[in-house]
């Protein structure tokens, strides 16, 4: 599921999806964005937005821990 689709979800449903609430979410991707834009540089550029990157790592923190 992309981020933009999650946008419209209220805070306990957004939260029990990613398993953090949409201000750590915003945090996280803030510390997120330096390391992972690589706009103008070498190297193979990023498909996913840094904030579905997050999204897909919490989605599979969510899965591995069950």
């Amino acid at each position: 599921m992309a981020y933009i689709d999650l946008q419209h979800l209220s805070a306990p449903e957004f939260k029990r999806l990613c398993g953090v609430s949409r201000k750590t979410f915003t945090e996280m991707v803030e510390v997120l964005r330096s390391n992972l834009e690589r706009q103008g540089q070498r190297g193979g550029q990023n498909k996913l937005s840094v904030e579905d990157q997050l999204l897909v790592t919490l989605e599979y923190w969510r899965v591995l821990s069950t």
